[in-house]
């Protein structure tokens, strides 16, 4: 008898601890595990292999080709707005551009680009900028599923004449203590109120519908798409680089890219 209490006793204990640990890990408590977790996910990334990603999406690279055409890297808004219209000519449901316009540029490449972005839907970057280098913490005395989600100082914004032209979606990701990229915020809040993250602009823009959000969960549409407690989504890779389709803005700028690569993506 008692041997199996000091087994159950042991048990219990061992349960308890267990769920400790879990709590603690899931509310980025317990940073000590955190490199143990990024190798953790590496390893059953690699374990899942190589998927398909859903034919949705297709990545206009600036690629060396395009940098010898065009002379010149960084790329001029000129040239950008060549990319930009060659892209919007193929009628693709949203166009994403991932560059912070936060600067001027010369008048007649920022009135060049701002004329492209009207031409089809879409989105630009922002950043969110914080304080401390913890950017999700959650706020004791507040309560609601928006209580956990990253405050920042203030967002750096693009230019009014390209905003007025596009929506805005926060482009900052959560990177765990090795600066490994592990997940990406839905939603930033500030003193001024929400924003969305660069990719939930994008898809909200793509399937005409407005996120709704729920605890531990945001709703697109029909889709019911779940996330952790901070309204953020884990990073898991399809696979190497150009495993999502990629084209070179060489080839659409000489008309060489298959058009079906673009259009309703």
């Amino acid at each position: 008898m008692g041997r199996t209490l000091q087994n159950i006793v042991a048990v219990v204990l061992a349960g308890l601890w267990g769920l400790g640990v879990y709590v603690a890990h899931s509310r980025g408590q317990l940073h000590s595990l955190d490199r143990a977790e990024a190798a953790l996910a590496g390893y059953r990334l690699i374990l899942r292999g190589v998927r398909t990603p859903p034919d949705l999406v297709t990545i206009v690279e600036i690629d060396d080709a395009a940098v010898r055409r065009l002379g010149t890297y960084p790329l001029t808004r000129l040239d950008l707005a060549r990319i930009v219209d060659a892209v919007a000519r193929l009628k693709p449901k949203v166009i994403a551009l991932d560059f912070l316009l936060v600067d001027k540029g010369p008048a007649d490449g920022d009135d060049a680009l701002a004329r492209s972005l009207n031409a089809a839907p879409a989105v630009i970057a922002a950043a969110a900028v914080f304080s401390r280098s913890l950017q999700a913490v959650r706020v004791q005395d507040e309560q609601g599923p928006l209580s956990g989600l990253p405050k920042a100082e203030r967002f750096l914004l693009p230019l009014k004449a390209f905003a007025d032209q596009a929506q805005v979606g926060i482009v900052n990701i959560t990177t765990d203590q090795t600066g490994t990229p592990v997940a990406i915020p839905m939603l930033f809040r500030s003193d001024d109120g929400l924003a969305m993250s660069f990719p939930l602009r994008i898809a909200a823009l793509a399937t005409g519908a407005q996120p709704l959000i729920e605890p531990e969960r945001l709703v697109l549409g029909g889709l019911s798409i779940p996330t952790d407690a901070d309204h953020a989504l884990p990073i898991a890779f399809y696979g190497p680089r150009r495993t999502i389709r990629t084209i070179g803005a060489d080839a659409l700028l000489s008309g060489e890219a298959d058009p079906a690569a673009i259009q309703d993506r």
